[in-house]
């Protein structure tokens, strides 16, 4: 422990760093070691669908210009091809991430954006295997979900600590660099607004590949040497000060012994935010199961409905976020496309005039009667009401479908089949099958792999 003014009377920093320098690979049950696979092969495939999207274009753009004069990039640029600095990888790939909103989800946010983003590169740059990859997907999962617990903020400030615990493991850094690392995190992490929550700003998704993108930088500053910045959860004015509340207990809560990425992770099976997944899936069913033609719907009845996710528009949307936060537009999405991807997103597709008809068709029979951060909380434990959704025609026939939740919940996790398909699915527009089915055999037998970089080596 360095100089500090404060009396520091807890280790849990210490405790936190100790966990990711001793987990080995041969420690992590199999179930969990299989869960972190496949989610690996859904991060990665919900990042290279967005590809298409222009916001990814854009910041492909900018990741090659971050690298421009360097004689021999170190990193993948994923959709690309390209090789570009660490950090320029990372941003790309963040943003990647998060730009469908179709990653993960947990009660604090959505850890795959830094977690797998962070240990794919990471790995490519220095050399690991696969066990070391999935090694430090799972301490970045763990570390993430605790110090997330422990304060609310910002949720893409949560990502840091994501991105932080997976390269401490892939670099082998020993505990005192990390809980340096740790207190350049937390005080970058603390982010005071959610101003595109409240402009449905697309910048929402940039701020994932910041983050990524900022932690390398971190730890680099950390390993050339700076001094009396530990214990930063321990510190009484660091970073729990500053959050919404603080449960410090949550940091080192069965650390080792309970596996949070099993139980309060989530994986999305659509395109849309979490409060919209079970919508979406309503739709599709009914559209898949009863063959009607949506251009024949004369409204559609949802109960309960969220609602700080049921919004219109009467001219369609310019924002991705906007649309993904939207209950009727993605119902109305998934009716005409079923098959999901960047197509929902795409422009003309935000102001297709059939989507945009049908979507004003989508009524709300009450709401759900949930606020903040217990809303999701309750939604991760399977906590929320039935959901139930009408179709009813224009010649007056009605087919009704309901749901306490979609796929991909914890309590309704996807089969490693259904990983399989749906990454193809996610994929089929940017890879070639050749590639798709080489990662799907890569990520399904990580642990036999000596040199990880050869994923990355196949993401474009």
């Amino acid at each position: 422990m360095g100089f500090n003014y404060h009396e520091i009377t807890t280790d849990k920093t210490k405790q936190l760093c100790e966990y990711i320098k001793n987990l080995q690979f041969e420690d992590i049950p199999p179930a969990v070691i299989e869960r972190a696979k496949m989610n690996i092969l859904h991060t990665i495939g919900v990042s290279l669908c967005s590809s298409e999207l222009k916001q990814i274009q854009d910041v492909l753009a900018i990741s090659r210009e971050l690298s421009s004069g360097h004689d021999k990039g170190v990193a993948t640029l994923w959709a690309d091809g390209s090789k570009v600095s660490w950090e320029a990888a990372a941003l790309a790939a963040g943003t990647m991430g998060d730009m469908l909103d179709w990653e993960d989800c947990s009660v604090t946010g959505h850890p795959s954006a830094g977690v797998i983003q962070a240990a794919v590169i990471g790995s490519e740059v220095l050399k690991k295997s696969g066990r070391d990859l999935l090694t430090a997907v799972v301490a970045g999962y763990e570390v993430y979900q605790r110090v997330a617990l422990a304060g609310r903020a910002n949720i893409v400030g949560f990502n840091i600590f994501g991105c932080l615990p997976v390269m401490m493991k892939l670099m082998d850094m020993d505990t005192l660099k990390m809980n340096q690392a740790f207190g350049i995190g937390t005080a970058c992490a603390i982010i005071p607004a959610n101003v595109h929550e409240a402009t449905m700003s697309d910048s929402l998704n940039y701020l994932y590949g910041y983050r990524a993108e900022n932690t390398i930088t971190m730890l680099k500053t950390a390993l050339l040497g700076i001094e009396n910045m530990e214990d930063a959860f321990d510190d009484p004015s660091a970073y729990l000060l500053h959050m919404g509340y603080h449960e410090p207990e949550w940091l080192t809560r069965n650390l080792g012994e309970e596996y949070f990425m099993m139980s309060m992770i989530l994986i999305k099976h659509w395109p849309a935010n979490v409060f919209v997944q079970t919508y979406a899936e309503l739709a599709a069913r009914l559209v898949k199961k009863y063959q009607y033609n949506p251009d024949d719907v004369q409204e559609i009845i949802i109960h309960p409905s969220v609602e700080f996710r049921h919004w219109y528009s009467r001219t369609g949307f310019d924002s991705v976020t906007q649309a993904e936060f939207s209950i009727p537009y993605c119902t109305a999405c998934a009716m005409y496309h079923p098959e999901p991807g960047a197509v929902w997103y795409h422009p003309e597709t935000m102001k297709d005039p059939k989507i945009v008809t049908l979507m004003n068709k989508v009524k709300a029979d009450g709401f759900v009667k949930m606020e903040g951060n217990k809303f999701i909380k309750d939604l991760i434990e399977g906590k929320h009401p039935e959901k139930f959704m009408t179709v009813r025609m224009q010649d007056g026939t009605e087919y009704t479908e309901s749901l306490f939740t979609h796929p991909g919940h914890p309590h309704y996790m996807l089969t490693r089949e259904e990983f399989i398909e749906n990454f193809r699915s996610q994929t089929k527009y940017v890879l070639t099958e050749e590639k798709q089915e080489a990662i799907i055999d890569l990520v399904l037998h990580l642990e036999n792999c000596r040199d990880a970089s050869n994923l990355a080596e196949l993401l474009y």
